[in-house]
Parts: C-alpha cells; sequence; structure tokens
C-alpha cells in the first residue's frame, strides 16, 4: 500500500454504498449508479443472484473513466486509489446477513442505497466486518512487502528471544503495574477532555500550583514525562510547541500561532477553546487507529509527538512507543519496502510487521513495551555503523557515555558473542607495529640477546578473524582515537578502510602489499604451517593485506583534547561524525534505574544542569565541546541521601568532580587571578534553580 495512495478507510466503508453489476451506463440505473459515485468512494458489488450473501469491494479509477469494476487482485487496474478487494473465496466466509440492513429494504437490485451503520444495527455489523477484512489486507501486503531476507529476520528474532530472556522478573512487574497505573491516571484526563470539562489548567500549568491537582499536574506534563517510563520518551521540542502555556509568572500565557509573549488568560482560553479542545477530542473519540493517524498528521498543532502520545494511550496494541522521526525512518526503510508518508503511518506500519514477524500477543501490555524498547535499542545499536557508513567517529565532552553506549550496543548486536568486537585505547606510543604488523622485541635468547619476530598488529588479527567469518559482522573499535599519530598507526592501509575499497572474501580485489609482506613470504617458503598465520592472503603467492567489507571501524574521542588536530583531512573524510553531547533525560531516567525513589524535585535539578553547562558553553565563550556530560551529573544519586536534591548536595558535586576539570578548561582562556571567581560564579549558577 502506497502511502500517497492511502484513503480514509472508516469514513469511506461507512458511506459505502450499493450497486448491481447487472446494467452498464445504457440503462437508467446504470446512468444514475454512474453519475451518483465520487472518486474514492467503496462501492459494495452484489455477486450473483443471492445478492444478499456474496459481494466484493472495488475501487474505481481516475476524473477520465468515472468507474471501472474489477474482479481479481489491484494489479489489475491502473492508477487505482482503492487497493484492497475481498477475495473471491472468502466471500462466504464472511456471512454478512443483508435482511435487516439498508441493503435489504430495496427490491428493485440497481437502486443505489448508503449503509448507515450509526442508525442501523445490521448496518454498524456489516462495516466493522468490513474493516477487520481490509485491516486483513492491510497486513497481508504489509508482510508481502517485507524487505527483510530470510536471514535478516532470522538474527532479529534471535535478538528479540535474548533481549526478551535477560528482562528480569521484577522488571515486567514494574512494566505492568506502571501501565495499569498510567490508564487509570490517563482516563481521567481522557473523561474530562470527552465530556468538554478539561481547562485551561489542566491541559498547562506550574508544577506545585494549588491547581495542578491532575496526574502529573498537568496534561502537557504527563504526556512528555509521566508516561514515559513504559511509554517512551516523546519530546515536544520546547514548551512553546505546546502552542498555549502558561509562563513562569503563573499569571501571562505564551500563544504560539499569535505570536503572543504575555497574553492574558482570558485570550489563552479563547484560544484553548476554539484551537485546542476540539483536536484533543477528536483523537480521543475516535476508537479507529487510522483515523487518529489522519488526526494527527494533519493538523498544524507543533508537538506532533505529544499527540502521538496521545494516541498511543487509547490504542496501546497499534503503535510503537517511539516518537523520533529518525529512529522510525530508520526502521521504517529496513523493515518495509513502501513508501508511506506520514511518519505516525510508518509507526504504525512498523507496529504490524514487528508483531507479526515476533510473534507479540496484542493482548500482553508488558510484551507490548517490549517490543517498542527492543525496536528503539536495536535502531540505536543499527544507527552506530552500517554498510554504507562503516567508519564511525563519536566525539563530544567527556562524559557523554560513547564508550558505555557502543560496548552495550555491540552486545547487544552480536548476541553477546564478544569475539566479534575488539575494543582498544590508543596513545601516543601506540604504532604500525602495535597496529598492523612489525618486528618486535619477543623474549630473550640463551646468549642474552634480545630475539625479536615478525608479529601481527591487533587490527590486522582481527581483519583475518573476520575474512574467515564473512557471514557475520565484525566490529573494531577505538577508544582515545585522536591521542596516536594515526596516520603512522595506519600506514599505508589507510585507503582500505573506505567503503569502496574494502575487500570482499570472495576475490582478490582491494588487496595492497604491505612493508614486511616480502618478509612475510620469505618466512612461508622456510617453514609453510609456521608462519602462514601472517599472512591476510595470499594471491598468487603473494602476501596481501586487505580491510574486509564485514568490518566495521568505530572510534571514539573527546574534542576538548588537544591531540584532536592529528586527526588530518585525509583520515577525516574515510568516516563519518556522531556528535554526543549531555542528555539530560539520561538523568532523569538513570536515577529510576538505580533503584532508588525517584527525586521530587528531579526536573528542577535537570534545569540546574542545563544551567551550568550553559554557563561554560555560552558565558564563558568556551563553547559546547567544554561542557559536562551526562555521566559527571548523574553521581547526585551517590551524593544525594534524601528524596529532595538539595543545593548543599550540588556544592559536593560541583566541588569533587566538575571544579578541577573545569578549572584547567578556564586556565586556557582566563587569568590566574580571575580563575576563582569564575568557578564561584559557575556554582551559583548550578545551585541557584534548586534554592
Amino acid at each position: 500500500m502506497n502511502g500517497s495512495d492511502e484513503i480514509d478507510w472508516k469514513n469511506s466503508i461507512q458511506n459505502l454504498k450499493r450497486a448491481f453489476i447487472g446494467y452498464d451506463d445504457t440503462h437508467r440505473f446504470g446512468q444514475m449508479f454512474k453519475n451518483e459515485i465520487c472518486i474514492d468512494d467503496v462501492i459494495l458489488i452484489a455477486q450473483g443472484q443471492n445478492s444478499n450473501k456474496k459481494f466484493f469491494l472495488c475501487g474505481f479509477v481516475g476524473s477520465e473513466a468515472k468507474y471501472e469494476y474489477v474482479y481479481g487482485t489491484p494489479d489489475t487496474a491502473q492508477n487505482r486509489k482503492l487497493r484492497f478487494t475481498i477475495p473471491k473465496e472468502r466471500l462466504d466466509e464472511l456471512e454478512l446477513d443483508f435482511n435487516d440492513s439498508t441493503w435489504g429494504e430495496s427490491k428493485q437490485p440497481a437502486t443505489l442505497y448508503h449503509l448507515k451503520p450509526d442508525e442501523i444495527e445490521a448496518d454498524n455489523k456489516i462495516v466493522h466486518l468490513l474493516i477487520a477484512e481490509l485491516e486483513k489486507q492491510i497486513i497481508k501486503q504489509l508482510m508481502d512487502n517485507i524487505k527483510l531476507s530470510e536471514e535478516r529476520q532470522t538474527q532479529i528474532k534471535a535478538l528479540w528471544n535474548k533481549f526478551k530472556s535477560e528482562i528480569k522478573e521484577e522488571d515486567k512487574k514494574f512494566n505492568n503495574q506502571e501501565i495499569d497505573n498510567l490508564i487509570v491516571q490517563w482516563n481521567q484526563y481522557k473523561d474530562k477532555i470527552t465530556n468538554d470539562t478539561l481547562s485551561l489548567d489542566d491541559y498547562t500549568n506550574t508544577l506545585g500550583s494549588p491547581t495542578a491537582t491532575m496526574p502529573g499536574g498537568y496534561l502537557c506534563n504527563f504526556l512528555e514525562r509521566k508516561t514515559r517510563s513504559v511509554l517512551g520518551s516523546s519530546k515536544p521540542g520546547n514548551a512553546e510547541n505546546f502552542e498555549v502555556k502558561l509562563n513562569n509568572d503563573n499569571q501571562t500565557f505564551f500563544i504560539k500561532s499569535q505570536k503572543k509573549q504575555n497574553a492574558t488568560r482570558q485570550e489563552a482560553e479563547t484560544y484553548f477553546n476554539d484551537n485546542i479542545k476540539n483536536l484533543l477530542k477528536s483523537i480521543v473519540s475516535t476508537p479507529d487507529p487510522l483515523e487518529k493517524i489522519r488526526l494527527v498528521e494533519e493538523t498544524g498543532y507543533s508537538a506532533k509527538q505529544i499527540l502521538m502520545k496521545l494516541a498511543v494511550l487509547d490504542n496501546l496494541p497499534d503503535f510503537l512507543y517511539i516518537y523520533s522521526t529518525q529512529w522510525l525512518e530508520e526502521l521504517y526503510n529496513e523493515f518495509i519496502d513502501s513508501d508511506a508518508e506520514g511518519i505516525f503511518t510508518k509507526n504504525h506500519h512498523v507496529c504490524i510487521v514487528a508483531k507479526k514477524l515476533l510473534e507479540v500477543d496484542d493482548q500482553d501490555k508488558g510484551e507490548l513495551i517490549l517490543l517498542s524498547r527492543f525496536l528503539w535499542r536495536y535502531g540505536n545499536s543499527k544507527a552506530i555503523a552500517d554498510i554504507n557508513n562503516p567508519n564511525v567517529i563519536l566525539y563530544g565532552p567527556p562524559g557523554t557515555g560513547k564508550t558505555y553506549s557502543v560496548v552495550k550496543s555491540l552486545d547487544f548486536v552480536c548476541q553477546g558473542d564478544s569475539s566479534r568486537y575488539e575494543v582498544l585505547q590508543f596513545h601516543p606510543s601506540f604504532t604500525y607495529e602495535d597496529f598492523i604488523e612489525g618486528i618486535k622485541p619477543k623474549g630473550v635468547s640463551k646468549d642474552g640477546n634480545i630475539r625479536f619476530e615478525l608479529v601481527n598488529g591487533v587490527f590486522k588479527n582481527f581483519c583475518i578473524k573476520a575474512k574467515n567469518s564473512p557471514e557475520k559482522s565484525f566490529y573494531f573499535v577505538v577508544d582515545e582515537i585522536n591521542r596516536a599519530n594515526l596516520s603512522t598507526v595506519f600506514g599505508e592501509t589507510l585507503s582500505l578502510l573506505e567503503k569502496d575499497y574494502r575487500h570482499n572474501s570472495k576475490g582478490t580485489k582491494n588487496l595492497l602489499r604491505t612493508q614486511y609482506s616480502t618478509l612475510i613470504e620469505d618466512l612461508i617458503n622456510e617453514d609453510n604451517e609456521k608462519y602462514k598465520h601472517l599472512a591476510y592472503c595470499l594471491d598468487n603467492n603473494e602476501v596481501k593485506f586487505g580491510v574486509p567489507e564485514n568490518v566495521f571501524f568505530i572510534g571514539m574521542m573527546n574534542d576538548v583534547d588537544k591531540s584532536i588536530d592529528a586527526f588530518d583531512l585525509a583520515l577525516r573524510r574515510r568516516f563519518k561524525w556522531i556528535r554526543k553531547d549531555c542528555d539530560y533525560e539520561v538523568i532523569e531516567e538513570e536515577i529510576r534505574f538505580r533503584g532508588k525513589e525517584e527525586f521530587s524535585n528531579i526536573s528542577q535539578y535537570v534545569k540546574a544542569c542545563e544551567k551550568l553547562n550553559n554557563y561554560i558553553s555560552n558565558d564563558l565563550g568556551l563553547g559546547k565541546s567544554y561542557e559536562f556530560g551526562h555521566s559527571f551529573f548523574m553521581k547526585i544519586s551517590d551524593i544525594a541521601k534524601r528524596k529532595e536534591i538539595t543545593p548543599n548536595n550540588v556544592e559536593v558535586l560541583f566541588n569533587l568532580y566538575l571544579r578541577p576539570t573545569l578549572k584547567e578548561y578556564l586556565r586556557a582562556v582566563f587569568a590566574e587571578s580571575e580563575l576563582d571567581s569564575k568557578l564561584v560564579e559557575a556554582l551559583n549558577r548550578f545551585k541557584e534553580t534548586l534554592k
């Protein structure tokens, strides 16, 4: 099903029309049929004499041919808007009874009728059966269009089973309890939305305000923060994208579309009632996921991710709890060979395929949560390095989790097989001999002299291992990659890293001789078995080296390190560069991860962390590379012993972990006499939000 060809199934079926195929447009009944139908109508066409039992659905084409009857598959007609028909073998299985329906009222088979599901129960049953049939057709077509190879499907199933097996029982129990609690809380909002009693204060408020009495304080905060522990993070971008919000003065309001920074309560009430309440009610009121998708994708409301979360709460089995456009695009493009346009549509389609592929039970809310977490982790892990970008550098400030996230992702992708990835750290004395090959001391001889041998370096041995298992992916990871002299370390092998110069294990293309190839050939000629392991490849008895296609090279570095200049242009252009900055959401989530009760003022603490980093990068003029990563700020969980993070806790964290590093940063910019005052101001900025 192409996204550009989708129609509103629910409305189309509710406007479903009856036609009898026995007349063409030369007959008056045929003329009536031709004149009354419209492009994109869904037509119910009777089959044979027993017209109250047998039928199939038919689309009709373009503006020139007003309608067209089509038997068989949709592929037999061009430019069709309606992509599905009910196969003839399914007609009897549906067992629809039209005797009490609008259809059954007519004694003249050529008369055209609308079904009325809102008025006639028999018509309602017909509509629901047709929707169910169309949903089966959608699932079938999506599964027919699955892009994943059989081998890849098997790999993903294995990853899924391993992922599930590692989830602790207490975590499963927590997920089930949490989702049940959230649904109860959500129903409080849903009741207000559907009966038109949702107030502006229920929608936007200040946490801690006497009027913030609903779950999570108010709806925007509930959707953005309160639900994310099990239903994923849905980011509005900033609070202004909620279209109308209460300002910090607790009196005036911001209205985005009107560009009013200090609107009155009356102006905000009017805007909320006219523009937001009906949108929320429309999304909540329809049970149909496709209609929810249409409402979310067609609105001009800025915080689309929040509306997606709203729809998810009502239709837990129909969507992934993932809202990021980037990751949904990645998953859709890998899983499905189609071109749906809307990101929420892609969410729905990937959800359908993933549930079918991984055999997820729609009724198991805990497993639905795990499915979304699995696909999120799968997407993140896959994004580190892929076939189109086999060489990646992760860079950013210290403490942003570069090494941690890479190793965790590789352990996931490699299903715990640590032999498929190698992690090492470069340093100034790391050489070509350590990396590729060279003559190195290997003990002392009987006469007391140092004994030298030709040995392979760590990267060459890794490439040999990968070449011998071409069906698997291998990952070579280098931490602090900029601390070695890279041109010297790589030597003549640098060009082999490029995607187009990778070696295919089945051929001899993209191989080159190294500076020690001749020596290895001589050793092999002396003793074939003893020294053959030194050769990556023998091509007509010539020793050559290559980098296999199934090797992915991942480097990491802190870009505050002055040795970043070691990365010359020849190296830079061969790598995909991914920046990692402080992730404030991780700070908030990690508190729960550590098994502690959630801090009551965690949101204020996160704002304090942001203020400190903004002071460093903007006010001090050091730039984002000198900000602190989230791992520094997460140390607060070991310092704060009570439910509330205090200014004193923050001061302890600053003095123990942040002050020494920041002082060294400042030495390069400010005079020694200015350092203390700058550090005092940094601490004050860090503490002021918690006062």
